[in-house]
């Protein structure tokens, strides 16, 4: 009897010792080898502006670490240089044309679009999600708020302002102890991972305001569109000796664009773009007068420096808690920005500076071998939305067109592409469709008149002929100043193009009729 109660005891210790065994093998399960994934998206920023890109003044030290220790991609563009179809781009993995949702388009993201954007299928797939930040897509059909779509939410629809909390769909902010937008999401970061699970990875989603116009304009208060950049910025008292938005870059030589308050039709015709009907006195007529551009540039820079210190408080608290090793940081912008180049100001153009992004990939795995490289490959903003997927080990949707950066992070062997096609579909204030096509040395660009809001009809131009064309050579003219189109008509090379940008046009309108058999489109 005795010795059957010892057996007994024996095996049920036994048993609670697989059992717990088992929930640790679950919990190791749920996490596995897979790393958090933090992925921070600015507003506005264009390409070389850090630091240890060569830029003449700015100060990013935190930020030029991480890029010392990561991988660096310099020839990164975003698929659709516009704010809102940027970020619906990002989070599907698709082309605006393909996806449908953007500010000139027809339709809403819905549910079933959701379902299989990155957060939703990582969240699916077992990780913690978070969004912080502008959320930016605008237009869907959720039934629930679309906090419900993250499991951590603090974020905004639209533009925020420098001091966020003045604003009506900014209230979300009003309980924060930070009063300027970028600290403020400083803050909440530290909040997002005091939250997260420790048996769940985490996927963060970051989306900064700065440097928007939306932000530079509102550094001063109570300023008019017009009046956004008359008055020096640190004349506001709240910045009195603040380490960025005081006299940072106040007291040096800031050489603007010589092409500033110069005639941009030299460079777009104006019944291709006419500059009056909303770039040039509405939403960035600052840059098109050089005293306000300057003060444009002083503030851009200010809160690029200011955006700096807030990651690297964030790499110090991720070391801090012991996330260091296993978060991977990946960094782009929605789009760049023409700051009076072309004597213009603004985005939803093909040129470099607009359509062109930052973007950096921060790898605790990468060995020294594989850190502080530059990948000259072209990348998509698409490849992206590849990546993070891949990072979390889930399996991409078939209609999903990026491919994942990590063979390119980590040396390995792969056929890449050896170019990219290049769009805008964006046709407020007068801008018209672009379409565009980067290889090698060249980019070629054509335009066609636009229309608001479009339907599919509208973005075929297989009968069309371009209003505008522009041909450059980006090593013999990196600034793309020297239109070729004229000099090089009736090229193999030109020819070539054309055709090229056609096959790539006529392929996505095609997919964009099959993606609309499996995904039925809800208009707006």
């Amino acid at each position: 009897m005795q010795q059957n109660r010892i057996k007994f005891f024996i095996l049920l210790s036994l048993s609670f010792i697989f059992i717990n065994r088992g929930n640790c093998f679950e919990q190791e399960n749920i996490k596995g080898n897979r790393p958090n994934i933090i992925f921070l998206l600015t507003d506005d920023q264009r390409d070389n502006t850090f630091s240890i890109d060569g830029h003449p003044f700015v100060k990013t030290p935190n930020i030029d670490k991480l890029i010392k220790n990561g991988v660096r991609f310099s020839n990164a563009y975003i698929a659709e240089p516009t704010c809102s179809p940027s970020r619906v781009s990002l989070f599907t993995g698709m082309h605006e044309r393909i996806n449908g949702v953007g500010f000139s388009s027809s339709y809403q993201l819905t549910e079933e679009q959701w379902a299989k954007t990155y957060p939703a299928l990582l969240q699916k797939n077992g990780y913690y999600t978070g969004f912080i930040g502008k959320f930016g897509v605008e237009y869907y059909t959720f039934k629930e708020s679309v906090a419900e779509k993250f499991d951590y939410w603090k974020a905004h629809n639209g533009w925020a302002r420098f001091f966020p909390k003045q604003v009506k769909n900014c209230q979300i902010y009003a309980d924060v102890k930070e009063n300027i937008i970028t600290p403020i999401m400083g803050e909440i970061m530290e909040d997002f991972l005091d939250s997260i699970p420790s048996n769940q990875p985490f996927c963060l989603s970051v989306s900064f305001s700065v440097p928007h116009g939306s932000q530079t304009r509102s550094m001063f208060p109570g300023n008019k569109q017009a009046e956004a950049m008359k008055i020096p910025a640190n004349e506001n008292p709240k910045l009195k000796n603040h380490p960025f938005y005081d006299t940072l870059y106040r007291n040096i030589t800031i050489d603007i664009p010589k092409e500033t308050a110069t005639n941009p039709y030299q460079y777009i015709p104006k019944n291709v773009l006419n500059q009056q009907k909303g770039r040039a006195n509405q939403t960035y007529v600052y840059n098109y007068d050089t005293l306000t551009n300057r003060e444009h540039h002083i503030r851009y820079y200010q809160q690029i420096s200011g955006l700096d210190k807030i990651i690297g408080d964030l790499v110090k608290s991720l070391k801090n808690r012991g996330l260091d090793k296993t978060t991977v940081l990946i960094f782009a912008s929605d789009h760049g920005l023409l700051m009076g180049e072309y004597g213009m100001g603004g985005k939803a153009l093909l040129y470099d500076l607009t359509s062109k992004i930052p973007c950096f990939v921060f790898d605790p795995n990468l060995n020294s071998r594989l850190r502080s490289r530059i990948v000259e490959n072209l990348v998509s903003s698409l490849d992206i939305t590849s990546l993070i997927l891949d990072y979390a080990g889930v399996e991409a949707p078939p209609e999903m067109e990026g491919k994942s950066l990590k063979p390119l992070i980590y040396q390995e062997k792969t056929k890449w592409r050896d170019e990219i096609f290049l769009e805008n579909l964006y046709t407020g204030r007068d801008n018209p469709f672009s379409e565009g096509v980067r290889s090698g040395n060249w980019k070629y660009i054509r335009m066609f008149t636009g229309i608001q809001p479009y339907s599919e009809n509208d973005v075929d131009f297989s009968n069309r002929k371009p209003d505008f064309e522009q041909l450059f050579n980006l090593k013999t003219d990196p600034a793309e100043m020297i239109n070729l189109i004229d000099k090089m008509e009736g090229t193999a090379l030109l020819n070539d193009f054309r055709k090229k940008c056609q096959e790539y046009s006529t392929q996505l309108n095609k997919n964009r009729e099959n993606y609309q058999t499996t995904h039925k489109s809800i208009t707006r």
